[in-house]
């Protein structure tokens, strides 16, 4: 391949498709979504034409297990050397504990960001207002008070929605660790 080595496009896959043991396990839409990169870097390189192109791909959106992909892929990507072994993935419930604990700390920040911005724009209003004999001018700090409170009110009541973010951006951070820890074969 000409962007990636063949160990590394091999390390991008959650299990090895060489693994015989794991030729019989299902696979996810992330590593057939990896099996298309590969093809598609194929295709572009002129090693498959469109019509092969056409088939691998139809096979790679119907293929359920690793022992589906290594057909798909054994005369793009050398297949020899020592298959990659599979990588303790984070649980579930580590995942959802971790998004739990950001999603608490970032409500809890956006609430003492706007009692804080609240507070130092109202001293500055309060302190113009006195300079000039105590005449209160417009109360401006009722926007910036409406705009920070509505974020933190926002992060309250849409709970999920920000818990759905942060799982999906630690398990794309757990992904990549993975990869990186495993190793070149």
């Amino acid at each position: 391949m000409s962007a990636l080595e063949p160990s590394q496009i091999w390390n991008r896959f959650t299990r090895d498709p060489r693994d015989e043991s794991a030729a019989s396990l299902r696979t996810g839409d992330a590593d057939r979504a990896v099996l298309a990169d590969v093809l598609g870097e194929a295709f572009s390189d002129g090693r498959l034409d469109r019509e092969e192109y056409d088939e691998r791909s139809d096979a790679a959106v119907r293929a359920r297990t690793y022992g589906e992909f290594l057909p798909l892929l054994q005369d793009l990507v050398p297949t020899t050397g020592t298959a990659v072994p599979a990588v303790r993935r984070a649980s579930a419930g580590d995942l959802e504990q971790q998004a739990v604990a950001v999603y608490e700390r970032k409500r809890r920040d956006a609430w003492v960001e706007a009692v804080t911005i609240t507070l130092i724009c109202v001293g500055i209003w309060g302190a113009i207002s006195i300079a000039g004999g105590w005449d209160p001018h417009f109360p401006w700090p009722l926007i910036v008070a409406a705009v920070t409170f509505a974020d933190a009110i926002d992060k309250t009541f849409s709970r999920e929605k920000y818990l759905g973010k942060e799982r999906e951006k630690l398990e794309r951070r757990a992904r990549k660790e993975q990869r990186r820890q495993l190793p070149e074969s």
